[in-house]
């Protein structure tokens, strides 16, 4: 092999590799980017989660108040709730 096709191939491989570089930086920008859109996903879901849970919570001690205090109307025998005329 003559020095200047030797210089050539090397230039033409070299070149090659510089644009599997930039390829490979791209891909990695993308999969980052999607990464990055995965994990806010999963944030998103956990704080639903959680309220959910914390919903379901008060709710379930809402129900409880609620029968406690039809048990303490009935055993005293109180008048029931005024409840007001709700538009």
């Amino acid at each position: 092999m003559t020095s200047a096709s030797s210089t050539f191939l090397w230039l033409r491989i070299t070149t090659q590799h510089e644009s599997d570089i930039k390829d490979v930086r791209r891909e990695m920008k993308e999969l980052r980017d999607e990464v990055r859109a995965l994990a806010r996903a999963v944030q998103q879901i956990q704080w639903e989660q959680k309220h959910d849970r914390d919903m379901a919570a008060r709710d379930r001690e809402n129900l409880i108040l609620r029968l406690e205090n039809y048990l303490l109307r009935a055993e005293r025998g109180l008048p029931p709730a005024i409840l007001e005329d709700k538009p």
